[in-house]
């Protein structure tokens, strides 16, 4: 295809197509298949030679950038699009533009993957200690008075369902969430997020009243370290609850 011949204007498709020769992109062949395309943009997006918002040009003119057909961008745009890497918009004035990042499509990916691979209470108790005793000693050192007082307010209302095993465990998983999100980093809170949903089947099995006030009590020792700043005591106190979780029983080899 002929560029000189394409029905193409306007600067933002010279600016696209300078990026796209500053990410070392060349023609693919017209035979290479979508999937390699698909990997040539993923490629420059993690190497940082594209980002979040950028315009990439046209189907048309990404055709001929690449040197494919029509059939094998478009085919190659609906993939990128269920990863969640560009954005698609049709009309006179649409293009393809990189995505603007979605978190929530990481965290259902996970969780949907984490389920399908079948992972065991073993390895998500393996998982929740990675990510949690982390998070709670970030907690302490980052915390701010909205993350003090929404533990705060999570603790008072678990005191009022110890009775009601179901609500208590939903609610103590927000607890948990909390000192994640304390820890004010996206990596951890996205994994955790998506982690959540299975811990909460298991842990909901095995909750009752002892248990919910066990877990209480720890809740508001680990709140203790953290207002204080006490990022030491703070992963010391969830590593220790986390080991009593595991000690009494609550892990088997079945996949949840």
């Amino acid at each position: 295809m002929n560029t000189k011949t394409e029905n193409v204007t306007g600067r933002s498709q010279a600016v696209s197509l300078t990026r796209v020769a500053r990410a070392g992109w060349t023609e693919i062949g017209a035979s290479t298949l979508s999937g390699k395309l698909v990997d040539r943009i993923r490629s420059a997006l993690m190497s940082g030679a594209i980002g979040s918002g950028e315009f990439l040009g046209t189907e048309t003119a990404l055709a001929s950038q690449f040197g494919v057909s029509r059939t094998v961008v478009r085919e190659a745009l609906r993939m990128l699009e269920g990863f969640g890497v560009v954005d698609v918009r049709a009309g006179r004035s649409g293009g393809v533009w990189v995505a603007s990042g979605n978190a929530s499509l990481l965290v259902n990916a996970l969780a949907i993957q984490l389920k399908l691979i079948g992972i065991s209470q073993h390895e998500m108790l393996d998982m929740q200690a990675a990510i949690e005793v982390k998070s709670a000693e970030l907690a302490a050192q980052r915390r701010n008075p909205d993350d003090l007082a929404c533990l705060r307010g999570i603790i008072a209302d678990l005191v009022q369902l110890e009775n009601q095993p179901d609500r208590f465990t939903a609610r103590s998983m927000d607890f948990h969430m909390a000192i994640v999100e304390a820890s004010h980093n996206r990596g951890l809170v996205a994994q955790f997020a998506a982690l959540r949903q299975l811990l909460l089947p298991a842990y909901s099995a095995h909750t009752n009243p002892r248990i919910a006030r066990a877990a209480v009590k720890a809740h508001r020792a680990l709140l203790d370290r953290i207002e204080l700043a006490d990022s030491g005591g703070a992963r010391a106190q969830m590593a220790e609850r986390l080991a009593q979780i595991r000690a009494r029983g609550f892990l088997d080899t079945k996949a949840v």
